[in-house]
């Protein structure tokens, strides 16, 4: 059956392009994971809140398929990840995902921050750089969605820019059960 509504991105646009590595400011760099980031990648899902709100732990070898499946989202047009990396010496300080659906124009952006890295605005900055790349790509709409008790991540969407839209109520499952979900976004049209 024919679609009446073309889609926002054409399929393919992402997959036939390598993922670009973008400069963020002096001190930060989004860049796709690298097979040596796995140790970062076991101690960011060791990290006690990382797992709570991300919900897993990673060994080596599943950090290593982790890393490998960041690659295979980016050539299945699912997922755009990068770590944000920090330093002349390009070590891991987080990492930044847009979930994709390219057909309706719309993405949806989440992140975790090492705890050296914290208090630095480091997913600020990063969540900043990753929208305006999805905006270039032509998505008009990213979201971002926490736990309403991810207070640390209400502080990142309202200085990244996104607009509170309101509560999911039980939208979001954790370890300890059920949470509401605050809802944000940001449009192509809104400021940078």
């Amino acid at each position: 059956m024919p679609k009446l509504i073309r889609d926002v991105v054409a399929l393919g646009t992402v997959a036939a392009m390598q993922q670009p590595t973008l400069p963020i400011d002096d001190e930060l760099t989004l860049r796709p994971f690298r097979d040596d980031d796995v140790d970062a990648v076991v101690a960011a899902f060791a990290t006690p809140d990382i797992q709570y709100f991300h919900f897993r732990q990673l060994d080596h070898d599943e950090a290593k398929h982790w890393i490998k499946d960041c690659r295979t989202a980016w050539k299945a047009e699912r997922a755009a990840t990068w770590a944000v990396s920090s330093g002349a010496d390009d070590r891991v300080a987080g990492r930044v995902t847009v979930y994709l659906s390219l057909a309706d124009g719309r993405g949806e952006i989440s992140y975790w921050v090492l705890p050296e890295a914290r208090q630095r605005r480091v997913a600020t900055r990063a969540c900043v750089a990753a929208t305006q790349w999805a905006h270039a790509l032509g998505l008009h709409r990213v979201i971002l969605q926490h736990a309403v008790v991810n207070t640390a991540s209400a502080r990142v969407a309202r200085s990244a820019g996104f607009r509170q839209e309101g509560v999911q109520r039980a939208a979001s499952v954790l370890a300890d059960g059920r949470h509401d979900v605050v809802l944000w976004s940001h449009l192509s049209t809104d400021e940078p």
